[in-house]
């Protein structure tokens, strides 16, 4: 499918760019174009093309001419090019490069094509007719089947993404013991957690929690120094470090009276969770909201003492605890979501108004400096001993950086030390003297057909839910669950009952969702849009490089099978249509190629996919309240790759989390097996439970994988010696504090 493509586009790229540029540059065709005119005209016939529409392969005229500007740019500023460049010479060359390029064109090979023949050429003079001859040969004698490695997918920005050049390592711009950091996005400066402050903060160093991973314990102390839990698991308590400080002294924008915000105390813990708990604060919009309320209901943690406080875990409608075996190692541990400590000294001074509208006043070892939304986020080393006995070594400056193009010039040229670049810019960035970091974690993105609500009463509290708005309309990936039994069924019984023609809705959706699961190519994806740096990947919240995982999950690359099941759910191709579909991804993130691409493999079969591309901060509030039916790409809370196997899975598919995230999926299978895993005590046993949601998610095709996504971050060597880091459960870049600046 996508290699069908490639080669009408590469035919208009080159043909109508390079014929543009050269009679431009030309003038007529018999006159004569130096190389300096050739970069020239390239530049201008690709400023000249229209905006292409989003397409799902190939790359656009656009692009190729980018491509071919940096190659000729590249040739001029290595050679002395003589007046005129040689027709015959040039021919000669891309004759030679074409042939033994085979069934594997890339988009450095087209870079490096142009380049050697524009080096090689000398002598006679290039006309307009003579490159149209060249171009119209070399193109014609590319191979069907070409795989343009690095412009599979496009989105069209008003910068041209130009190919990134193997380059001497640049020195590093910024002064020394000072790092600056180029990424996406920065945050909204918000320093309260219920007015979603970003998780984030944990990670770079500012917030703290109470537990940390470590290689040795999944459950270290960090805030606290230690727990217990009562004989029935209902709760327990918490020992606090009485040795911490809050941040304040010497920041202008949040000086107290005292010339600091105090000693942290366990009042501190207990406010920040409570306040983020929507059970207990309804108005919190904390990004752990319905978390806190499925591990602690409205149970509020109370204080016993400044180093003690005390939890209680949510119940079961049967009154049992809902007990959570990963409760110190997930929701309060800084290797996955958790929260960031909060200062009450701070809360009774100010207010919790103030608090919203102000930077993160917590108790790691940076202090923020300055923190403006989508501009910059600076960051220095508290000036006292942390209690940790180790400070950060630097001052940092994140940076907000949206082109990806740009991100690589400020590397390049050492204006940034640091930079989150799209896994297909990598290989090429570590050719260039670059390496890259991070803590193992990869992302297992998924595509998650929303609006499967099938839960009707919250599996902890029993209370009915209200599942009315995504049945509204019937869709094709929405299976209404009325008159069904939702825990038995399975793609076979689906088959069956529709050759049988006894279909249900709820058959339906399940024969589309597995034709849309067997519809794309996670091996060529993987390759294509990750350079190779990922692996496919199947179902979202269980990892394919896990032991346990078991081959039967892997649904297999067939359009023909797809086909067929589209065909079974009553949706034939009628005028190459079956019917359309959006696809909603996240921006700014590392989703969008991967769902053109899948949108793109959608397409082939006859459902034409719509890529909707918009903050996630508009499409949240629809999967909080369960009512949104636009599937979308995400690797959700829980779709991480290092998770263990034996952990309770997929809370984000059920009604466990209402009133916070949720993936817009609520099945009863997976609640319920969430429930019994987490009242399981033997690991084994938790495994088996784990297996069978698997199988049945598996039937269902309710979230299946892509790919497992890296996202590591791309460092200048000197700028930075070591970045040690510990093993993480959400983010894949932690613990900016341990960053070790290079000597300069």
């Amino acid at each position: 499918m996508i290699r069908r493509r490639f080669k009408s586009r590469l035919l208009l790229g080159f043909a109508a760019v390079f014929a543009l540029a050269f009679v431009a540059a030309c003038g007529s065709a018999d006159e004569g174009i130096t190389a300096a005119e050739l970069q020239q005209a390239l530049a201008a016939a690709a400023a000249a093309q229209p905006a292409p529409a989003p397409v799902v392969a190939g790359p656009t005229a656009a692009e190729i001419s980018a491509l071919v500007t940096s190659a000729v740019a590249a040739a001029v500023g290595t050679i002395d090019i003589p007046e005129g460049v040689s027709a015959a010479d040039i021919r000669a060359a891309v004759d030679a490069a074409t042939a033994g390029l085979g069934e594997g064109l890339t988009a450095a090979d087209i870079e490096g094509l142009v380049s050697s023949a524009v080096r090689e050429a000398a002598g006679e003079a290039l006309s307009a007719s003579d490159v149209e001859a060249i171009v119209s040969a070399a193109v014609a004698s590319i191979p069907e089947t070409i795989v343009v490695t690095e412009t599979i997918v496009v989105t069209p920005t008003s910068v041209p993404v130009a190919v990134v050049k193997p380059a001497n390592l640049p020195s590093p711009k910024s002064s020394a013991g000072s790092i600056v950091i180029a990424q996406t996005d920065v945050w909204p400066s918000t320093g309260l957690g219920s007015s979603q402050l970003a998780d984030e903060i944990h990670y770079i160093g500012v917030g703290e929690v109470t537990f940390q991973a470590t290689a040795e314990n999944s459950a270290a102390p960090m805030l606290a120094t230690a727990f217990t839990l009562k004989s029935d698991l209902s709760g327990g308590t918490l020992t606090i470090r009485d040795d911490v400080i809050f941040h304040g002294q010497g920041l202008a924008w949040a000086e107290s009276p005292s010339g600091g915000w105090g000693p942290m105390t366990a009042a501190d813990i207990a406010f920040t969770i409570n306040d983020g708990n929507n059970a207990i604060n309804n108005n919190s919009i904390h990004w752990q909201a319905g978390d806190f309320v499925t591990m602690f209901g409205d149970n509020p943690i109370v204080v016993i003492d400044a180093t003690t406080l005390e939890f209680t875990f949510s119940k079961k409608p049967d009154g049992t605890p809902n007990f959570d075996p990963r409760w110190n190692a997930n929701l309060l541990n800084d290797a996955a979501q958790a929260f960031s400590v909060q200062s009450t000294a701070l809360r009774d001074a100010n207010g919790l108004t103030w608090m919203k509208d102000h930077p993160l006043i917590s108790t790691g070892q940076y202090n923020i400096i300055e923190w403006i939304q989508d501009d910059r986020l600076v960051l220095e080393p508290v000036p006292y001993d942390h209690w940790s006995g180790t400070n950060a070594q630097v001052n940092l400056t994140l940076r907000e950086v949206g082109e990806e193009s740009t991100k690589v010039a400020l590397m390049e040229t050492g204006e940034v030390d640091g930079a989150f670049l799209t896994t297909k810019n990598i290989p090429r960035m570590l050719e260039g003297g670059f390496n890259t970091v991070d803590n193992g974690l990869k992302d297992l993105v998924s595509v998650i057909f929303s609006g499967n609500v099938w839960e009707t009463h919250h599996v902890i509290s029993g209370d009915p839910l209200d599942t009315a708005a995504p049945y509204m309309r019937d869709l094709p990936w929405i299976g209404n669950p009325e008159g069904s039994d939702t825990t038995t069924q399975t793609l076979a019984t689906a088959i069956a009952s529709a050759e049988a023609g006894t279909l249900t809705d709820f058959e339906e959706a399940t024969l589309v969702r597995n034709a849309l699961a067997r519809a794309y190519d996670r091996d060529l994806i993987n390759e294509v849009i990750q350079a190779g740096l990922g692996f496919p990947s199947y179902l979202n919240q269980f990892s394919p490089n896990n032991p346990n995982w078991q081959s039967k999950w892997e649904y297999p690359f067939d359009p023909a099978e797809s086909a067929r099941l589209l065909d079974l759910a009553g949706w034939p191709l009628k005028n190459g249509k079956r019917f359309d579909m959006p696809l909603f991804a996240p921006v700014p993130g590392n989703d969008s190629e991967l769902a053109d691409a899948v949108a793109g493999f959608f397409d082939e079969i006859g459902v034409k996919t719509t890529v909707q591309k918009f903050s996630y901060s508009v499409y949240r509030p629809t999967i909080v309240q369960r009512s949104t039916t636009m599937p979308w790409t995400s690797q959700c809370d829980d779709g991480k790759s290092t998770w263990p196997w034996d952990w309770p899975k997929s809370q984000d598919h059920t009604s466990l989390t209402r009133g916070g995230f949720g993936c817009g999926v609520e099945i009863p299978v997976v609640a319920n097996g969430w429930v019994d895993a987490a009242a399981e005590p033997d690991p084994a046993k938790r495994i088996l439970i784990t297996n069978s949601v698997a199988e049945y998610l598996f039937q269902q095709a309710i979230s299946p994988g892509i790919v497992g996504q890296p996202a590591p971050i791309t460092i200048n060597p000197g700028s930075i010696s070591a970045w040690p880091m510990q093993p993480g459960l959400f983010a894949q870049v932690t613990e900016y504090e341990n960053i070790v600046p290079a000597a300069r």
